[in-house]
């Protein structure tokens, strides 16, 4: 009897703590959910993050719908203009960037809101007058660029390179929403992109104007989104100039702006260039099935990029604050980290049954090659989450480290190309490489900023 009661004991006592930690899992848990709530920042992170993800989820779904409506060859194309695209797009980035670093550092002062529109118009009419002409330059070059390519679809190149002055303006009304951390503003221009895009391209494949077609889509939806944004800003941003002067000088804007130009360009060479050199060193057939297989891979970047659109601005604005930025890196990291890790794994396991529900049976994507895409776009995430944080506090190094993998990548792709799986192989090691060398970085900014004085928690 005495065996029974002690062991009645324990399970007594065993489930009262097991009740204790449920209780403190629903009590973490609803007071999460009230901070969520309660803070409008939290509430248009979580909004940015959902807009993003569906943006990003649509433009997926036109890659999905272009290699089914598509042949091989022109969806190899496609892939490798939109690869080549990926420097206008970091174009845009680079001025949304600068936008955004300058615009949230304008927060943490007197007459914020006046600076801010002070500085959109300016910026704002010189992307004009730049985008116009680096826009008629491009189209000039649309058809040495094309043979590089080994494509005879000169319009479908011009269709990209058409694009540019939009890419040039937009950014700096996302710039402003992104700054003044208007998350749920900024992701309902990027579903209002996307989303026509997606239509727009879908009607014009199946009209039969093929890799052109998909192609003319962008500008379309550019200038949607553009319209849409300006509509967003308000009126305020409209009248007279206002007396309070943003206090920008040219030299300063010019510096950092070559910087982040650099860094993101950098990047999205690195990230971008397997696909460009699959199209030049394989097969169409070989390039159109590494195309495949890219395109999933680029799934991978959905999350970090909500991720990082939100730490930039905050990380600038704690450091014109004189406070800590760190807090809100270590989270973003792991986030990012395991978000990604997660879709690799998939990638590796489930390979064939992905390839034939997204892209289709057309296309021989095995599930080496896949999760090896999925690893390298795990670190390049990673590592554009540094990059980012280090852009925001203006700290320039990593952008060196940037350039240093990208000529090493291609130095590499250039002598391994005998498989298709050297490709991500190769860009896998150049993301490991730069995430360890951004956490070093990190480490060794903090300690010397101890040694000389940390910022105010």
């Amino acid at each position: 009897m005495r065996v029974r009661a002690v062991e009645f004991q324990r399970v007594c006592i065993g489930t009262k703590s097991s009740d204790r930690r449920w209780q403190s899992v629903r009590l973490w848990a609803s007071r999460l959910a009230r901070y969520v709530t309660s803070s409008r920042s939290m509430r248009q992170g979580v909004v940015l993050v959902a807009g993003t993800t569906l943006a990003f989820g649509l433009d997926y779904l036109f890659n999905l719908v272009a290699g089914r409506l598509l042949s091989p060859a022109e969806f190899g194309t496609l892939v490798a203009l939109a690869g080549a695209g990926q420097v206008l797009v970091v174009g845009s980035r680079v001025i949304q960037t600068v936008i955004t670093h300058y615009v949230a550092g304008f927060q943490a002062k007197p007459n914020a809101a006046t600076r801010t529109a002070s500085f959109f118009r300016r910026t704002f009419a010189a992307a004009w007058v730049w985008g116009g002409g680096a826009t008629l330059l491009l189209l000039l070059l649309s058809p040495p660029f094309a043979r590089f390519l080994r494509t005879d679809d000169v319009p479908a190149v011009m269709a990209l390179t058409a694009t540019t002055a939009l890419m040039a303006a937009r950014p700096v009304v996302g710039g402003v929403l992104q700054g003044t951390q208007r998350f749920a503003a900024l992701g309902n221009v990027q579903i209002v992109q996307a989303g026509l895009r997606l239509a727009v391209g879908v009607w014009l494949m199946l009209a039969g104007w093929g890799a052109f077609g998909a192609m003319t889509a962008l500008p379309a939806a550019s200038a949607a989104a553009l319209l849409f944004g300006l509509w967003l800003l308000g009126r305020a941003f409209w009248r007279a100039a206002p007396v309070e002067h943003h206090q920008v000088s040219s030299g300063d804007f010019l510096r950092y702006a070559a910087y982040s130009g650099a860094g993101l360009v950098g990047f999205a060479l690195l990230a971008n260039m397997d696909a460009i050199l699959a199209r030049r060193y394989f097969t169409p057939l070989l390039a159109g099935n590494y195309g495949a297989a890219v395109t999933l891979g680029k799934v991978v970047q959905f999350f970090p990029l909500a991720i990082v659109l939100i730490l930039f601005p905050k990380a600038a604005q704690r450091q014109a604050e004189k406070r800590d930025p760190a807090g809100i890196l270590l989270p973003a990291m792991l986030i990012v980290g395991l978000l990604c890790s997660g879709v690799a794994l998939i990638y590796f396991f489930f390979a064939e049954p992905i390839v034939r529900l997204t892209v289709g049976s057309a296309y021989q994507v095995p599930g080496s090659l896949l999760g090896l895409l999925g690893l390298a776009m795990m670190f390049l995430s990673l590592a554009n989450v540094w990059l980012n944080y280090f852009l925001s506090l203006n700290e320039t190094r990593f952008v060196y480290l940037i350039w240093i993998a990208m000529a090493a990548q291609v130095g590499l792709m250039a002598v391994f190309h005998q498989e298709l799986w050297h490709l991500p192989a190769i860009a896998a090691g150049s993301g490991l490489w730069l995430t360890l060398a951004g956490a070093v970085l990190f480490w060794r900014t903090r300690n010397s900023q101890r040694g000389g004085g940390a910022n105010a928690p």
